[in-house]
């Protein structure tokens, strides 16, 4: 796409501002019920992306419907997220397994991202496309030229308790 429009651009995540913004009004075209904080949490856990922000609207809508009146509000929006496996990050299963096997299987990294892929029964590709940018921008992979590796605040997010002699975010 580069070579052919000659221009290049950088995409940056949105931030959750903006997404509240956008989880707001789409909340509206859907005829949501839902609070500025209940946006706002939808928000803080999609990941930079308004596509996913949607995506997540419409999981805690049904959510709402069924357990909550139809009402979104930070509560609600946090026990629907909490059920489809979104944590306070926006790391979803698939984010949290590539973490832990780095950090278990792998003692932290380096791992090359085909074993990594076989490792997590995921196709390399859709880990370098999908999970990968996210992971990296938040500060808990690190890619390097000996594979990919587990940052500090991924094992504290995890859980896990850093290798000693660990210093700063990077192992």
């Amino acid at each position: 796409m580069r070579d052919r429009f000659g221009l290049a651009f950088r995409l940056e995540f949105y931030t959750p501002e903006e997404l509240t913004a956008i989880v707001t009004r789409s909340a509206q075209v859907l005829k949501v019920n839902i609070s500025v904080d209940g946006a706002g949490e939808i928000a803080r856990r999609s990941r930079g992306t308004p596509r996913l922000a949607n995506r997540l609207l419409k999981r805690v809508r049904d959510f709402a419907e069924v357990k909550h009146r139809g009402i979104v509000d930070t509560d609600v929006a946090d026990s629907a997220l909490k059920l489809l496996e979104v944590d306070q990050m926006g790391l979803d299963q698939m984010d949290r397994r590539i973490l832990s096997c780095i950090v278990e299987k792998f003692s932290g990294g380096p791992v090359g991202i085909e074993t990594l892929s076989m490792a997590v029964g995921e196709e390399a590709e859709t880990v370098e496309d999908v999970y990968e940018p996210f992971l990296v921008q938040i500060g808990f992979l690190q890619r390097t030229s000996s594979g990919r590796k587990a940052t500090v605040q991924a094992y504290r997010h995890l859980g896990i308790a850093p290798p000693a002699g660990t210093q700063g975010n990077l192992l």
